[in-house]
């Protein structure tokens, strides 16, 4: 735990520059206030909870505009996270496996990352693994006492806190119910509906004031499109497709079939030492599967980062822990088939401990720019990197006179860009391209590195800066084009094009 939490700190204190999505939500907190972040959409298609953004907010009013303000609650969230695994743990293993899953989270790289990342992701841990917690309270107890009670308010906070939540409520409140119908008392299921139905109303009025315009939100709908199934007929093929692919993100499983088998077993062996906790601490699961298979809710990548200590904790479960015939032949194999799965990410954590993990570092590369360019040079923005220019022009003392922003239109075949390079005037003038952001590449998409050897053959490159993936390019054709021609370079159906200025 210590070294986790070393981890985490040190990335926090590195305090990286935002890349383009942190930049994109960090433009609504710092822009608006509280009441204008749930008002209107947040801006460039974001979305994220509401109470979570007002913490963010509240830290940009007490601490600044900075990346570690911005980060200080994921941060605390990535904290805490470690200390919930610790109780997870002790509750559902016994005590000599409890170190496996907690070791796991601790170096878990993803983990770290997002606990240094302006995003909500690190709480989302946080939010389930408190519901589970106290959900096992409820189910020690009779089930409609206190800690029933307590659950449900918290139910009626976590919706506002965690997009997740909904799915650790959902699966708990079916669990409690049906537990109730099973013990044949159905007064006592309809008075736990009851008690929990407080939730249900904080998750309606959370869905006409901030959810339902989620669902007309077209670019976050294509983004995550392929995490849905194609069809009815598809569901077979996609549940399997969407396990190794979480197996792979964000679990980091290195052999992701033996990890999914090692994850299985495990669940299979812990439902028989500790049913009723296994159920309840799985429960999210299978809501999220139904809102994944219904195209609701994508159940991938970075938005099911709190499967990992829930994983974690089940894996460990399948290692034998007690003597007996035969036991140590299966202990040693467990332990490798372990070690093999989640020795990589464990050595990517370790590694954090030393060193920021940079993503695209544009704040220094223009404090160096800014130094450098003159007067009357002109400044070509690549249309991806515009939001992180904008947000970082003015922190960094970049004017924003003489910047224009480029970008890449789709054409009928390869295309003759001499028009826009004339029109840009890359063949008179000393000019910057600025880029950070990079796009997939494609066989039509193209790549930054294409479009600069195209603006060779009118111009010379004379000065390049970088920093982590963003660099800065100056070209002055005083002195000749660098290349004659564009032979031995790709050209695809991808034609560049001036848009408008930056602001």
């Amino acid at each position: 735990m210590g070294v986790g939490a070393f981890a985490r700190i040190r990335q926090w204190a590195g305090g990286r520059s935002l890349w383009l999505d942190e930049v994109l939500i960090a433009d609504n907190l710092v822009q608006r206030g509280f009441i204008d972040l749930v008002r209107e959409p947040l801006l460039h298609s974001q979305a994220a909870p509401v109470l979570w953004l007002w913490m963010e907010r509240l830290c940009v009013e007490l601490f600044g505009t900075s990346e570690r303000s911005l980060r200080i609650i994921p941060l605390l969230a990535g904290l805490a996270g470690l200390g919930l695994t610790v109780l997870l743990a002790r509750q559902v293993l016994p005590r000599v496996l409890a170190p496996i899953p907690i070791i796991v989270v601790a170096l878990h790289p993803q983990l770290i990352y997002y606990s240094n990342e302006v995003k909500q992701y690190s709480m989302d841990v946080v939010v389930v693994l408190v519901l589970i917690l106290m959900s096992f309270r409820v189910s020690a107890r009779p089930v409609d006492g206190p800690p029933l009670r307590r659950l449900a308010a918290a139910g009626v906070v976590a919706i506002w806190l965690s997009h997740a939540s909904i799915f650790v409520l959902t699966g708990v409140s079916v669990a409690l119910v049906v537990r109730a119908v099973l013990q044949r008392d159905l007064r006592r299921a309809v008075r736990v509906a009851l008690v929990l139905s407080p939730w249900l109303v904080s998750l309606a009025i959370s869905y006409v004031v901030v959810l339902r315009p989620l669902t007309e939100n077209q670019p976050l709908t294509d983004f995550w499109a392929y995490t849905f199934p194609n069809s009815v007929l598809d569901l077979p093929a996609w549940f399997f497709r969407r396990w190794y692919d979480l197996a792979g993100a964000p679990l980091r499983l290195t052999v992701r079939v033996v990890g999914l088998a090692l994850l299985l077993y495990g669940l299979v062996r812990l439902s028989r030492g500790a049913g009723r906790r296994t159920a309840l601490m799985w429960a999210a699961v299978p809501a999220a599967m139904v809102a994944a298979a219904l195209s609701v809710y994508p159940f991938a990548s970075r938005l099911a980062l709190w499967l990992v200590p829930l994983a974690a904790i089940t894996m460990a479960a399948a290692l034998p822990h007690q003597r007996r015939k035969g036991g140590t032949r299966w202990l040693v194999v467990g332990v490798i088939a372990l070690t093999a799965t989640f020795a990589p990410a464990a050595s990517a954590g370790l590694r954090l401990t030393t060193a920021t993990q940079e993503v695209e570092e544009l704040r220094p590369l223009l404090f160096r720019f800014a130094k450098e360019r003159l007067p009357g040079d002109l400044v070509y923005v690549e249309v991806a990197t515009r939001d992180a220019f904008e947000y970082y022009a003015e922190q960094t003392g970049v004017g924003r006179d003489g910047v224009v922003l480029f970008d890449q239109r789709r054409g009928t075949g390869p295309c003759d860009d001499l028009p826009a390079l004339n029109a840009g005037r890359f063949a008179t003038e000393r000019v910057w391209v600025i880029s950070s952001h990079r796009l997939t590449d494609t066989k039509r998409l193209g790549t930054i590195e294409d479009i600069l050897a195209r603006i060779r053959t009118v111009t010379r490159e004379i000065r390049h800066l970088s920093e982590t993936d963003a660099d800065a390019w100056l070209f002055d054709p005083s002195t000749g084009a660098q290349t004659a021609t564009q032979e031995g370079e790709r050209n695809p159906e991808r034609c560049l094009t001036v848009i408008r200025s930056a602001r």
